[in-house]
């Protein structure tokens, strides 16, 4: 359902234009879900790969609310523009953007955290402050005004988007935009003894699907090797089934709570095997429906409450049929928790489910 066959009571007064962060390869996919949304709205420009200026035919308050109950796939983020300014590259510029700030602040709400954002869509523009000073400047002029900041977790946010000699603000709540990430870019320190950046994915997935692993409980990693998500599975006290042809990290081979499976998950799934899970965990590079299929199979060895995370690997044709077609077969087994394109992904798609009792 469309948001415009969906009137609210309330007519909220607010921005008709947005900022919208889809990945490049997935950009016509992520238009056409917005514009199931708002079939009337329409792309005015993009200012990079990606990320795109948007004209809505409803308010950014409707169209919140329309992705609040069918949350996006495609869409990684979205700001509203509430102020657009030109700007002269000088110093000055900063208390420019604070003076049009202050004119929007009573969009906050003071008993609600805040943290400014700020994007550099065109990073090669030459100007005398870094984002990192705007970042600070408008965070410390804000406090002042009596708000709480909070740059990890902020329960609203001030969009500051420079493109060219323009930038763009707008204030809403992290809920709102879809991320409390700046652009939804999830951001991780790399650790010592990470064994692939493939981690950043289930880290990823855990944060934005709010995944909570059950005390000391029983992983199956398919497709393991080298391992990174054997790791973090690791460092929520799980034991791991981890099964892989390929060899585990050496720093896996001995460790206590692995017990490695050198074979495929479709010979590991014709073990007489008694061990039930808690949760199974898929990244394999394989064909989707292959992987869907595997999935199916695993459901023999689920307790009744267990989870799931698959990442649905995609060719780049049909994508969207792809993962719609995927999500159809899964549903017959699975409830579906999550389904989004994260910004660790890649041409992937990842689901969080929950097994069915």
């Amino acid at each position: 359902m469309s948001i415009q066959n969906n009137i609210s009571s309330i007519e909220i007064k607010d921005t008709k234009q947005i900022i919208m962060t889809i990945k490049p390869e997935f950009s016509d996919i992520g238009l056409q879900e917005f514009k199931s949304a708002d079939p009337e709205g329409s792309l005015i420009k993009w200012f990079d790969q990606g990320i795109g200026l948007i004209q809505l035919s409803v308010g950014f308050n409707r169209l919140t609310e329309h992705f609040r109950f069918q949350k996006p796939i495609y869409i990684q983020h979205m700001s509203p523009v509430h102020k657009e300014v030109q700007l002269t590259q000088t110093e000055e510029d900063l208390q420019v953007i604070h003076k049009h700030v202050s004119q929007i602040s009573s969009l906050l709400d003071k008993n609600k955290s805040f943290s400014v954002q700020t994007r550099l869509i065109d990073p090669s523009m030459e100007r005398p402050y870094k984002r990192f000073d705007v970042n600070k400047f408008v965070s410390t002029k804000v406090q002042e005004m009596g708000y709480t900041l909070h740059i990890q977790k902020p329960e609203q946010i001030i969009s500051i988007a420079f493109y060219e000699s323009q930038v763009y603000i707008g204030i809403s709540t992290s809920e709102a935009n879809l991320s409390d990430w700046s652009g939804g870019q999830h951001r991780f320190a790399q650790e010592e003894g990470q064994i692939s950046r493939a981690e950043f994915k289930l880290l990823e997935a855990m944060d934005v699907f709010d995944i909570h692993f059950p005390e000391n409980c029983v992983a199956l990693d398919l497709g393991a090797a080298p391992g990174g998500w054997t790791r973090v599975l690791l460092q929520r006290n799980a034991k791991v089934y981890a099964v892989d042809p390929a060899n585990l990290d050496r720093s896996l081979k001995k460790h206590p709570k692995v017990k490695h499976f050198k074979e495929t998950a479709q010979v590991f799934f014709t073990r007489d095997e008694s061990t039930k899970f808690d949760v199974v965990v898929n990244d394999m590079k394989m064909d989707t429906f292959e992987s869907v299929e595997l999935m199916g199979e695993a459901k023999k060895l689920l307790k009744s409450n267990s989870l799931m995370i698959l990442t649905l690997k995609l060719p780049k044709k049909n994508m969207k049929k792809r993962v719609d077609q995927a999500i159809s077969t899964l549903e017959k087994w699975f409830e579906i928790k999550g389904v989004k394109q994260l910004f660790h992904n890649r041409s992937e798609v990842t689901v969080y489910m929950k097994n069915k009792s």
